[in-house]
């Protein structure tokens, strides 16, 4: 499939949009002290407690998943994203653990 002119300007159109708002979004959040060490601390809570919301659901899903299906592709897709997780969770902190 070659790339239409219509679909690399429809990409570029996209790019730039989001590259505007990003900078209306920190200019703007600048001005407004976004960025300080509170709004930090909120979010990083917010953050970790979605996370623990996620983890919990996943399980759930992956508990109802074997239950109802048995060891089909979904339960095989929500035991991967899972792990996936948890995984990518250990790694961030092994990896923050280093630089703090």
């Amino acid at each position: 499939m070659i790339p239409t002119m219509e679909t690399l300007a429809g990409f570029i159109t996209g790019a730039g949009a989001v590259l505007l708002v990003a900078l209306i979004y920190f200019r703007k959040g600048r001005k407004e002290r976004r960025f300080d060490e509170r709004y930090e601390a909120v979010h990083t809570k917010a953050r970790t407690i979605s996370w623990a919301i996620t983890v919990i659901v996943l399980a759930l899903m992956w508990l109802c998943a074997l239950i109802i299906e048995g060891v089909s592709l979904a339960f095989v897709l929500v035991a991967s994203a899972y792990g996936i997780m948890l995984i990518s969770y250990a790694v961030a902190v092994m990896i923050l653990n280093k630089r703090l």
